[in-house]
């Protein structure tokens, strides 16, 4: 039986619409800055709130001017051993949590803070640098 001719050309302008919808809405940015997925990474996020990180960094490390700065970019401006350094043995303005966190600890804070490349679309990290 014959298509009618109608049907033959709506049927793959539908289908290319919901995809497109399908793909933009898969596309747009996580609210979450952070992209992995392994055990780490999940266990440093529960950790910095656990751990009160959030308390001077602010919640998922936006910064909080005065207090600590955003966490954001770390990954991109510091390297896996630097960031290790900085927890455990603090600096500048932070104290050290390297007799409070265990090994483990402090290595999954690593992992899910050297994921941290890229801050989200529109933040500005200059306005909650802490003033040295």
């Amino acid at each position: 039986m014959k298509k009618p001719l109608l049907s033959m050309f709506l049927s793959p302008i539908f289908i290319g619409g919901a995809l497109a919808i399908f793909i933009g809405f898969a596309a747009q940015p996580s609210l979450n800055p952070i992209h992995a997925s392994s055990s780490d990474i999940a266990q440093g996020n529960a950790l910095f709130h656990e751990k009160g990180c959030e308390y001077c960094h602010g919640v998922n490390g936006i910064g909080i001017q005065g207090k600590g700065p955003s966490l954001f970019t770390v990954g991109k401006r510091l390297k896996k051993d630097d960031i290790e350094k900085q927890i455990h043995d603090g600096g500048a303005s932070m104290p050290a949590f390297g007799n409070s966190l265990q090994p483990d600890e402090v290595k999954a804070l690593v992992d899910m803070l050297a994921k941290r490349k890229k801050a989200p679309k529109g933040f500005h990290a200059s306005a909650n640098r802490v003033q040295p």
